[in-house]
């Protein structure tokens, strides 16, 4: 069993100044206790929020300088990919129409300084930092520990982790949400935002995606080397103020976790 503390982070979405604070708060927890900690950020680092740019260069530099750390892909991280790796141009048009129109890629290629008014749809992603991309293409399918499975988006039930669909890790919502079984260990994972800005538990399940674009709170569980928990996040009450607080998991026992409209495009 390693000594260490693992902190995963929930869906960022742009939202480099909550990330840049509860990265702060973890490290100044950390100190307090005196613990080796790794971050683990459970994807969804870019698209909606206003500096994907920076939000990355964060996570770049905690892969860099905290170690153990590991990015998990999450299905808005994975489009880039998808976009840079399409061949067809008439595919590749429609990817990248999808993506501006339906994920929020427009606020990241902002945030990138791409020039709107000079728009190559061939070449779009060109102002992209390579070495993010090459931090994208690097990360996790899910990272696993003693009791927990870190993923973006949830498991198939039924599946050994093994044999999980990648495409489905970063997608899943049900039948995940709703599933009562086991799968093993306690799934800590993202991508479906919970309705109480706090962090759910369900069963077998923790869901950590608190809303940092919608509702300015990004959630961080810590999870000890015993395999108990613990929540802090950090909040921005209002335009450009960002504080870090304990948070609780409200518990739900058997309830599900509905999505919150943009499911389908999310």
């Amino acid at each position: 069993m390693t000594s260490t503390h693992t902190f995963a982070i929930g869906d960022v979405h742009g939202r480099a100044d909550l990330l840049r604070s509860l990265l702060d708060g973890i490290s100044d927890r950390a100190g307090r206790i005196g613990c080796a900690y790794r971050i683990v950020f459970l994807g969804d680092i870019i698209d909606r929020g206003p500096d994907s740019r920076e939000a990355m260069n964060l996570v770049s530099s905690t892969l860099k300088e905290i170690p153990g750390s590991r990015l998990v892909l999450g299905n808005h991280d994975s489009f880039v990919l998808r976009i840079l790796d399409e061949q067809d141009p008439g595919q590749k048009q429609a990817l990248v129409l999808h993506w501006i129109a339906k994920m929020g890629g427009g606020a990241t290629l902002a945030s990138y300084g791409f020039d709107f008014s000079n728009a190559d749809l061939d070449r779009i992603l060109d102002v992209v930092d390579v070495d993010h991309v090459a931090i994208l293409r690097g990360a996790e399918k899910y990272v696993e520990l003693d009791r927990h499975v870190l993923v973006h988006a949830g498991l198939e039930p039924g599946v050994p982790l093994f044999r999980q669909d990648p495409y489905k890790l970063m997608w899943i919502r049900e039948p995940f949400l709703s599933f009562t079984g086991s799968f093993g260990k306690t799934v800590v994972h993202g991508h479906t935002p919970t309705l109480s800005m706090m962090v759910e538990r369900f069963h077998r399940r923790i869901g950590i995606d608190t809303g940092a674009f919608e509702r300015s709170v990004l959630s961080a569980i810590q999870i000890l080397p015993n395999g108990s928990e613990k929540i802090l996040q950090s909040v921005a009450p209002a335009r450009g103020l960002v504080k870090v607080i304990d948070g609780g998991i409200l518990d739900l026992g058997s309830g599900r976790t509905a999505s919150l409209g943009h499911a389908k495009n999310a």
